[in-house]
């Protein structure tokens, strides 16, 4: 597997929390993935810290990319 594309820098001027973590997903990134011609080949992947394992963060993964995410 490679990365062909590189998001961000995202500037965060608060400490990282889930709510916030969950706002950056959709404002930001899913803004940026969605329009990929290849969204459908996308993986997403994020390691195991407290905001990214949220129960919301989950199930909005679940949602968004159903079986294409790491955390």
């Amino acid at each position: 597997m490679k990365a062909t594309r590189v998001i961000g820098p995202y500037l965060l001027r608060d400490t990282m929390n889930a709510e916030r973590y969950l706002q950056m997903l959709e404002d930001y990134v899913w803004r940026m993935v969605s329009g990929w011609e290849n969204i459908d080949e996308l993986v997403f992947m994020h390691d195991g810290a407290p905001p990214h394992f949220a129960l919301s963060v989950r199930v909005w993964l679940d949602q968004k990319l159903p079986g294409r995410w790491l955390g």
